[in-house]
């Protein structure tokens, strides 16, 4: 060839390492060519992670072949994208659909980290709990306390998750489990023992029942001998005590005492409380001068957690306490008033937050808190929340609000969505506001009294339904349970 030519090859070729070597340099760092604007535009991304992670995508009605779509740690991820505005569609066989319109802006990653799809196939399976009132599952889920009534009698039973076989384990005439709703079966940690709280004739107890029936059931009114016992509950760090509200015969203001199952000896822990809850290893006690504290589980070291009085508007009978931790607690007096006291990066606040709520639940990492009223949901969020929808510290989001009444209220296992059940169904919905919340059914039921509850750690959904007029339990698994693959 001659050497013109060879060098007019080169020069082409220098060339073009000239023009496509910046070109290949911007397409790697997400720029793109728009063609109405005749620029190089930074483009965006959008990143899914689903429940099931085996999904389809489609962006403005055009599902995304595989090839496109960047898979890592189970999330999906389309690059390249214009800033502007999108219709994206999350779908998989026998699911719900996931969509909203979303906007791509230019550099940055549009993500959505907790995309539920529910089954339109959840399949139920029966326990033998026929007959229960009210149920209580133990820590870990290997076993149920199920409270029956035979006559004027209480039976409550135990069921072995294994085997999914009952057994008669304490039972008591004239008398009849708690009244009130915020009462229930405690077990130890061991699960094996259980805390029963039941009215007679003579007052309000708690019986002491091995659900292995392998010693005697035993009363806390044989042991104590105080009046009015009231909130009893396991220490965390001891098999054999538990603590409990009570008052001597002198008395005006209920105290908090602990007895050791063992020696039968009560101990007084701190005095003039109206309510408390336990951590691993602190007290937490709200005093009649409505003055929150911090003890160790000896009622010693005592530290105040806030120097302002909550200012209940009216006098708030029975209270309670919800703690996450010294710098989290919620306290709801009798009629609802609900007040939070939250030191976080902010500063600190004790501040009401709202009228007529019946329960409220911290997601597990102490970020946020749901609360609830007869007929709404709302979240706090108690941390700056730096995941995509960003929120702020002490924010409080309306989640959703119906007309009619809501009931069995409770965190997803990834404090990302709520359940609740209104007029017959079970919904499940989620906190993310982009666009619009999307609310789906889950499964629909039969009794006006169901009842359920949400094992997070097991992704076991319990409810008590009728059936042919009898109630019986059931658990489903949500989400429903896959291989390694998601399939």
């Amino acid at each position: 060839m001659p050497r013109i030519y060879r060098n007019i090859f080169f020069f082409v070729f220098v060339l073009l390492f000239l023009v496509t070597t910046p070109l290949a340099v911007l397409y790697s760092q997400g720029y793109r060519f728009d063609q109405y604007k005749n620029i190089f535009i930074h483009s965006g991304s959008v990143t899914i992670k689903s429940t099931p992670s085996s999904v389809n995508v489609y962006l403005d009605g055009e599902l995304q072949p595989t090839r496109s779509l960047d898979i890592i740690n189970n999330s999906i991820t389309i690059n390249g994208l214009r800033p502007g505005n999108y219709d994206v569609k999350v779908t998989a066989d026998n699911y719900s659909t996931w969509g909203k319109n979303i906007e791509v802006h230019s550099g940055l990653s549009t993500e959505f980290w907790n995309v539920l799809l529910t089954s339109k196939s959840l399949t139920s399976k029966e326990l033998a709990g026929e007959g229960a009132e009210r149920y209580f599952p133990s820590p870990f889920g290997k076993k149920i306390a199920l409270v029956k009534k035979d006559g004027n009698k209480m039976e409550i039973w135990s069921l072995l998750m294994s085997t999914n076989v009952p057994a008669l384990i304490y039972s008591a005439g004239n008398a009849e489990f708690s009244k009130n709703i915020h009462d229930n079966i405690e077990w130890n940690s061991d699960e094996k023992t259980m805390l029963v709280p039941f009215e007679a004739e003579s007052g309000k107890d708690f019986a002491i029942v091995d659900s292995e029936q392998k010693t005697e059931p035993m009363l806390l009114s044989q042991m104590s001998g105080l009046a009015e016992k009231n909130h009893a509950r396991w220490s965390p760090d001891s098999q054999q005590e538990l603590y409990f509200l009570a008052k001597t015969s002198d008395e005006e203001s209920t105290s908090l005492y602990r007895v050791d199952l063992d020696t039968r000896k009560t101990d007084l822990i701190s005095p003039d409380v109206a309510a408390y809850d336990l951590s691993s290893s602190a007290l937490y006690v709200v005093r009649k001068n409505n003055i929150i504290y911090k003890t160790d589980l000896e009622g010693k070291n005592e530290e105040q957690l806030i120097f302002t009085p909550i200012d209940f508007s009216e006098a708030p009978g029975d209270i309670r306490i919800i703690s996450y931790d010294d710098k989290r607690q919620a306290v709801i007096s009798e009629d609802g008033e609900f007040f939070v006291h939250n030191d976080g990066e902010t500063g600190e606040i004790l501040k009401k937050i709202k009228d007529g709520v019946q329960g409220v639940q911290f997601s597990n990492d102490g970020k946020k808190l749901l609360f609830w009223t007869n007929n709404d949901i709302g979240a706090m969020f108690l941390r700056e929340w730096d995941v995509q929808p960003r929120r702020e510290e002490n924010e409080i989001q309306q989640v959703v609000r119906f007309s009619v009444p809501i009931k069995n209220i409770f965190w997803y296992r990834d404090y990302e969505h709520v359940f609740f059940s209104t007029q017959g169904t079970v919904k499940i919905i989620e906190l993310d506001s982009r666009d619009h919340r999307i609310v789906d059914n889950v499964f629909k039921y039969n009794s006006d009294n169901f009842t359920s509850s949400y094992d997070t750690g097991n992704g076991i959904y319990y409810f008590l339904d009728e059936t042919n007029g009898t109630k019986k339990l059931f658990e489903v698994y949500i989400p429903e349970q896959t291989n390694i693959l998601g399939m």
